[in-house]
């Protein structure tokens, strides 16, 4: 640790972004951490109906041909959730990106899935998003989670290849996926084919961005793609 970072962590210590409460690293203290709620199971992408798991008693009884399964570590309208995210996004406060990170990785330990064994890439922003934010959420999460396995993150795979509006200045679901609809390229479809892939992102809605991203890793010839968000809507 550098001098000067030293001496501002004993001059101004690191506080919890939820409580408030004085802490050694990082954002977020334990307690706020463990009380994030946490799910247990995929979902089905297209209707939300939680999938067959080892803590799920669940029947698959909807659709079987989605081009990809959904996994969220929590639930959006967590207070501490969306505050990681928020901080995350909106303020540029990177640090966020480990404990979101860190809860995606006990999700997919719960849910008996290895990353490792995974292409993971985050989804792309266009670059003028990029360069008004100065860097991608999604990519920053990625990376924390790469930490826990052997695997490197992959940003040069999917492209984000037109500018959309945000996702945020929809009315609706039918509009949301006219708006997304040919924004991205597999610019590397080699690596990719009969692979599996996970497409990360910091939360999903409506879910037609990672449906859209998806579609053309499907279309590139993945094998099984997992949408992978730290929070569900």
């Amino acid at each position: 640790m550098k001098c000067i970072d030293f001496i501002l962590k004993i001059v101004f210590p690191p506080r919890c972004l939820a409580c408030d409460i004085s802490i050694i690293e990082g954002v977020l203290c334990q307690t706020c951490f463990d009380g994030i709620p946490r799910y247990t199971t995929l979902f089905c992408a297209r209707c939300g109906a939680r999938l067959p798991g080892k803590n799920s008693g669940a029947k698959k009884i909807c659709h079987r041909n989605t081009d990809y399964l959904l996994g969220s570590a929590g639930p959006y309208d967590d207070p501490t959730l969306k505050l990681l995210i928020h901080h995350l996004k909106f303020r540029s406060v990177k640090g966020a990106a480990k404990p979101l990170a860190n809860l995606l990785a006990l999700y997919l330990g719960n849910i008996e899935i290895d990353p490792g064994e995974f292409i993971l890439i985050p989804l792309p922003l266009s670059r003028k998003r990029l360069n008004q934010r100065g860097f991608n959420q999604a990519e920053e999460i990625a990376r924390c989670l790469a930490e826990h396995t052997p695997r490197k993150v992959r940003n040069d795979i999917l492209v984000r290849s037109k500018n959309t509006k945000p996702q945020t200045e929809t009315t609706s679901a039918t509009e949301r996926r006219q708006n997304i609809l040919g924004c991205f390229s597999v610019i590397k479809p080699e690596e990719v084919r009969h692979k599996d892939v996970i497409v990360l992102d910091d939360v999903t809605t409506s879910g037609a961005t990672l449906g859209e991203a998806a579609r053309v890793l499907k279309a590139a010839g993945a094998r099984k793609i997992i949408g992978l968000t730290a929070a569900r809507a």
